[in-house]
């Protein structure tokens, strides 16, 4: 398997940990909203380094697979989508979690962090689907 496909795999572990956590739990627990601060942009953060891997991933598996070797994460999405390789719902989601880790380097409101910060739980299932078609098809046997 492809390096970066085990380190997406392994980063997905601890993000999707993170994604799914109950705030209202947390908040419970921590009782110090300099914590909660320090959770919240820790989960941020893991989405950003998930996301990133995960493109990659998707990068290195059509490269193998198809010999396409684009270069932007919008392109690679793409021909992962147009290889038949993810559903169109997926796709648009991975587009969408492209633009949220852009925008993540580039938002001053909480409101627009926070509002990112509660898809992190669809972006996880979305995240495990991949590495899950990523890690099926790695393993296919030839067509020749």
């Amino acid at each position: 398997m492809d390096l970066r496909i085990a380190a997406f795999k392994e980063a997905l572990d601890s993000f999707a940990y993170l994604a799914r956590r109950d705030l209202a739990e947390i908040r419970q627990m921590l009782h110090d909203e300099r914590l909660i601060d320090g959770f919240q942009n820790g989960r941020a953060q893991k989405f950003e380094y998930t996301t990133e891997l995960c493109w990659k991933a998707i990068k290195a598996f059509l490269k193998e697979e198809d010999g396409i070797d684009e270069a932007a994460p919008k392109k690679v999405i793409k021909a992962y989508y147009v290889g038949g390789y993810v559903k169109e719902d997926d796709y648009l989601l991975l587009l969408d979690a492209i633009e949220d880790r852009n925008r993540l380097s580039h938002i001053y409101d909480a409101e627009t962090f926070n509002h990112i910060l509660e898809r992190l739980p669809d972006y996880a299932a979305l995240f495990e689907r991949v590495s899950a078609q990523l890690g099926k098809d790695s393993d296919r046997p030839s067509s020749t």
